[in-house]
């Protein structure tokens, strides 16, 4: 863990990207579904490794999920939510098996690919369970305990391997034809019990460093603004021109990864 301490450029390099990985992932879950969140863990993995990352991050985004939570408590349904949940607790105990054995470079693999797998739903929507709307078709009202099951799983998995399991919980509750508000509450609540839910496997793996708690105590006040901006500009720019920005980003991070897992 000798990279996170302030010796030198690298580790002063590091403190940087984690703030504006925390900023923006305390941006994503107030004001876009946490659907860009995922670039914190690409952005710190090199530095730190992707299983410190995570380990890193849980506390910062488990506060950040009661924040979000209280900005949108008027919305909030565990019925819209519980579907999911028997996928995600298989999906978190699976990516736990996952994160105990396999070696750094693969972790950076797993993390990369996520990345990529989030950008294809972007670029082919049914592989999010979409599909473009035929005029005069009759769409579904909802997703099926089929969708909700697997699509859950998916979360999990993702959460667990790199929080990166907000994709595959978009996709569940824009089946829903939710309005906007509910639509951020019904994620914002499923990723908060997925954050919960990990403190066990990530205790019993040994991801929560507590040595470092100095690093989470100086990312609560960025996490305090990431969320206050995301709320702020979801009510004030197009969502889409945001997301395509971090796509991108997060398009650059995930090859660093991959080429990191391939040639070390």
């Amino acid at each position: 863990m000798s990279g996170v301490y302030l010796d030198n450029v690298v580790d002063l390099t590091f403190l940087a990207i984690a703030v504006l990985g925390v900023l923006l992932t305390g941006i994503a879950k107030s004001g876009f579904g946490g659907g860009i969140g995922v670039v914190a863990v690409p952005m710190m993995a090199p530095f730190i490794g992707g299983e410190q990352a995570i380990g890193i991050l849980l506390p910062i985004l488990l506060l950040m999920d009661l924040m979000t939570l209280r900005v949108y408590r008027r919305h909030l349904s565990f019925a819209l939510v519980k579907p999911v949940l028997p996928g995600i607790l298989i999906g978190i105990t699976a990516g736990s098996l996952l994160l105990g054995v396999v070696s750094e470079r693969g972790v950076q693999a797993l993390i990369g690919l996520m990345g990529f797998w989030v950008l294809a739903q972007k670029r082919w929507p049914w592989m999010a369970g979409r599909r473009p709307v035929v005029a005069g078709e009759v769409q579904p009202q909802g997703a099926s305990a089929l969708q909700g099951g697997l699509l859950g799983g998916l979360a999990g998995i993702g959460s667990a391997l790199a929080h990166a399991g907000a994709a595959p919980l978009q996709a569940y509750f824009l089946l829903g034809k939710l309005n906007k508000e509910s639509f951020l509450a019904q994620i914002t609540l499923a990723i908060g019990l997925m954050n919960a839910i990990k403190l066990l496997p990530y205790g019993m793996l040994g991801l929560l460093n507590f040595d470092i708690g100095w690093l989470t105590l100086l990312l609560v006040p960025v996490a305090f603004v990431g969320i206050y901006l995301g709320r702020w500009l979801s009510k004030r720019i197009d969502g889409d021109v945001f997301f395509k920005v971090m796509m991108w980003l997060l398009a650059g991070n995930s090859t660093w990864l991959l080429g990191q897992a391939v040639i070390g």
